[in-house]
């Protein structure tokens, strides 16, 4: 057994020595496999589901078999699996010739092959593209076939592999090991790899399945990808608000002195409806005019309103400076610094 700590997205993996709760998967040895090229005249999906039942399904009626039926460079193929054990809901099963393809590709390269030689057979898997090309099985007594045509480079595996018969069939060759692991568990390990390294692979399908977990793989990365998207665009927002939010205030304020070239800037959108509103005014027009010459050099102006026919303003103003002010003086208020806020009044009864 081999127990990986896995991030599929990132295609990461990391062996771990214990054994945490995790999906577990069970691996269907490759003598019990089949991976069959249908013939090239079917072209369609229902020519090939129907081939499928017809000739490889009917003839294993009352077994548990998973299967799995795909196209490959516009040829229908299908790996069917016959697992040992019986087949539960939410299981999920490997076969051995796909594992082995999956630990192959841990090694970097993506043409070559893997031979896994194990206690009562060999198991020889071509490797193509990065897909599986081709599979064999030879058990005892068929091991005499000839590896003059195997592709390099060649990955060895299995405990068997450790022999020195082996070593000297495979002189001259260009000779890889898995390093993650030892040997006789280079099979699990590549189980272990389902989701992260040859996600083109076939994974096995039945009803036994709850779900396709390369759906479920591809499901999760949208998932994910649209939380960064979404949490990208926030912060963007998050930043890029304020920044447009102050260009528009000064962009207002900057406008309203244009155009009121006079007029102090408080809160230049209220001003311009006020304004706007009042001018229509003579009365307003009046007051306002003599609330700004009545004004003694270095006031500021703090705010103005206009209802039922009387004018208000706050000002700012030094203390020395109070008894010039105009209009009636309505409130006033000192603070530190010799500056008094008064609010001042224009219209009604005179002050």
């Amino acid at each position: 057994m081999v127990t990986l700590l896995v991030f599929p997205l990132l295609s990461y993996y990391r062996p771990l020595s214990s054994s945490p709760r995790g999906r577990k998967i069970y691996l269907i040895p490759s003598h019990r496999v089949l991976l069959k090229n249908l013939p090239p005249e079917i072209t369609r999906q229902e020519e090939a589901e129907s081939y499928l039942r017809e000739e490889i399904l009917s003839l294993l009626k009352d077994r548990n078999i998973l299967w799995k039926l795909w196209w490959e460079e516009g040829r229908a193929r299908v790996l069917v699996a016959e697992p040992e054990g019986e087949l539960e809901k939410g299981d999920f099963w490997e076969a051995e010739p796909v594992a082995l393809t999956r630990a192959f590709l841990s090694t970097g390269f993506t043409d070559g092959a893997i031979v896994d030689f194990g206690l009562r057979k060999v198991t020889l898997v071509r490797v193509r593209g990065g897909r599986l090309a081709s599979c064999r099985c030879f058990l005892n007594g068929q091991r005499e076939f000839d590896f003059g045509e195997v592709p390099s480079p060649l990955v060895l595996s299995g405990g068997g592999s450790l022999s020195p018969e082996v070593e000297k069939l495979f002189a001259g060759k260009e000779i890889k090991r898995i390093p993650e692991v030892s040997p006789e568990k280079v099979s699990a390990f590549g189980a272990a790899l389902f989701g992260t390294l040859g996600r083109d692979l076939p994974a096995l399908q039945s009803y036994f399945l709850e779900i396709d977990p390369e759906k479920a793989r591809k499901i999760t990365g949208l998932m994910l990808a649209g939380l960064v998207f979404s949490s990208l665009i926030w912060g963007s927002l998050k930043f890029w608000v304020p920044v447009l939010h102050r260009e528009l205030k000064a962009r207002e304020r900057a406008l309203f002195h244009e155009y009121y070239p006079g007029t102090p800037v408080v809160a230049p959108l209220k001003q311009l409806k006020a304004l706007i509103q009042e001018a229509r005014k003579p009365q307003f027009q009046h007051l306002f005019k003599e609330a700004l010459e009545g004004l003694p050099q270095g006031t500021k102006i703090l705010s103005l309103t206009f209802e039922e026919g009387k004018l208000k303003i706050k000002v700012e103003i030094p203390e020395e400076k109070t008894r010039e002010l105009p209009g009636k003086l309505a409130a006033i208020k000192k603070i530190p610094g010799g500056i008094e806020i008064a609010t001042l009044e224009f219209g009604g009864e005179s002050p």
